[in-house]
């Protein structure tokens, strides 16, 4: 059986240096020891009471009721896992181990039944009930505000780091965005990133109660659409039996993400829509001076013997794309590199059309891009030293004019019509929210990892008739 650990959610509350006699920080316009001064001082033993009761709470049923806590664990929230499930959890790292006996933790004191003589009891009941465990009273506060709310799917509207979260609620489609303090997790999440958490009052705000279920985009709305077609397209969640649908789905979803063998991404390219290959054709070069002279005519290759060809496929607004490379290795060797077979098959055809018996094809070498030979070549090959604020602006001015033809490009994820088509019906518009959406979260992710600003999209939003629903 696991062990329940600490919450993620930062335990004592860190305030900036502010005299008694400052302004309070909370802009009231009072004397700071006329305002939150006191609620600061009692934040740290008030945390502390609430963490205290949580493990008590949970010590407490394991051993009262440890056959029957372990029995609901494994089959109410687990779903009665295989061996091979099973595996998978305590194959977990450290960290989404500990996560995962947080959440555990918590559902046991806020969703669980224990079957106990016959009959199906609530945990928390048994905790706060006659001959229940000695707790503090604000430990007994907040164990009662940790099931006021069930457990819900959310997406972020707004970071500020090391102050709170603006939070929507996606299984609630009417519920206005809610403020939530929380200074830990705001630092590593970014807008429209998405997870299932309860909510929980303390006082006269909002916040985390430490169990969290972090999903990639995708699978939360796909865990969204499933609760809600579950619930009939209904909102209701007075019943019992909806909050632990909801509970349920939610925990499988994370569950099914946390445990499952990804595949090795699919690298492929943008050209042809073929999986990269690095590709690699070697020949036997009979004439040097013909097959210069042959390559020289030919309207699509530029280079010399000196610095290699290359042979261009022209693209919109002028820009053009490589199809092959073409590079001499030694006296009477030429190796042509391509990325995809399509490619590197086409070039074939190409060359020996074009140089006939000046050249002769002699063998192929093809490397996945995944490998490690790709990526010790990668490591191995030497980077150019660019100033970082030209690199900056050379990525800026590169995505500014792909997102310039954007709104006019049919693309695959919208059944083949532009965006600018697609917004005209609610189904197509709300695709198109969703893609812009990602998009702005893979650049602040990218900006959380590597400093700097991310790219801004809002001339897209407001191109195409979205910027109020941004």
């Amino acid at each position: 059986m696991m062990e329940i650990g600490h919450s993620w959610r930062e335990v004592h509350a860190q305030v900036d240096k502010v005299g008694r006699n400052d302004p309070c920080p909370c802009g009231s316009g009072l004397k700071y020891k006329k305002c939150c001064l006191g609620k600061n001082q009692a934040a740290p033993s008030r945390s502390e009471d609430e963490h205290t009761a949580v493990g008590t709470a949970v010590a407490w049923l394991k051993t009262c009721y440890p056959e029957e806590v372990e029995e609901t664990i494994l089959l109410d929230y687990f779903g009665d896992p295989d061996e091979e499930e099973f595996d998978s959890l305590h194959d977990l790292s450290d960290g989404l181990k500990g996560m995962l006996e947080i959440n555990v933790g918590e559902w046991l004191l806020t969703d669980a039944f224990l079957e106990i003589e016959g009959k199906r009891v609530r945990a928390i009941d048994l905790v706060l009930g006659m001959g229940g465990p000695l707790l503090p009273a604000r430990g007994k506060e907040w164990l009662h505000a940790l099931g006021e709310n069930p457990l819900s799917l959310y997406e972020v509207r707004q970071a500020t780091p090391g102050e709170g979260l603006e939070l929507k609620d996606l299984l609630r489609r009417e519920a206005p965005v809610v403020k939530v303090l929380e200074r830990t997790a705001s630092r590593s999440l970014v807008r429209w990133d998405t997870f299932g958490a309860r909510l929980a009052r303390e006082d006269d705000r909002w916040v985390l109660t430490g169990a969290l279920y972090p999903m990639d985009r995708e699978r939360a709305l796909e865990c969204c659409e499933e609760i809600l077609r579950e619930m009939g397209g209904e909102e209701d969640w007075g019943e019992e039996i909806s909050r632990d649908l909801v509970g349920c789905i939610i925990s499988e979803y994370w569950l099914e993400q946390l445990t499952e063998k990804r595949p090795l991404p699919k690298v492929v390219d943008a050209s042809t829509g073929e999986p990269i290959a690095l590709t690699t054709d070697r020949y036997r070069v009979s004439d040097w001076d013909a097959l210069i002279g042959i390559l020289s005519a030919q309207p699509d290759v530029e280079g010399d013997l000196l610095e290699g060809w290359v042979r261009f496929e022209p693209l919109e607004n002028e820009a053009r794309r490589s199809r092959a490379a073409l590079t001499k290795k030694s006296a009477d060797a030429l190796e042509v590199f391509c990325r995809t077979l399509k490619l590197a098959d086409e070039a074939r055809r190409w060359l020996e059309e074009i140089a006939g018996t000046v050249v002769r094809f002699k063998g192929r070498e093809i490397v996945d891009p995944m490998s490690p030979k790709a990526r010790e070549a990668t490591r191995k090959s030497p980077q150019p030293k660019i100033p970082p604020e030209l690199k900056v602006q050379v990525e800026r001015e590169f995505l500014r004019r792909h997102y310039e033809r954007w709104p006019d490009e049919p693309l695959p994820a919208l059944g083949g019509k532009t965006p600018k088509a697609a917004v005209r019906t609610k189904k197509g518009r709300q695709a198109v929210i969703e893609l812009l959406k990602e998009f702005e979260l893979h650049e602040a992710r990218k900006a959380l990892g590597g400093g700097g600003e991310p790219f801004d999209f809002g001339f897209l939003w407001k191109r195409l008739g979205l910027e109020n629903e941004r």
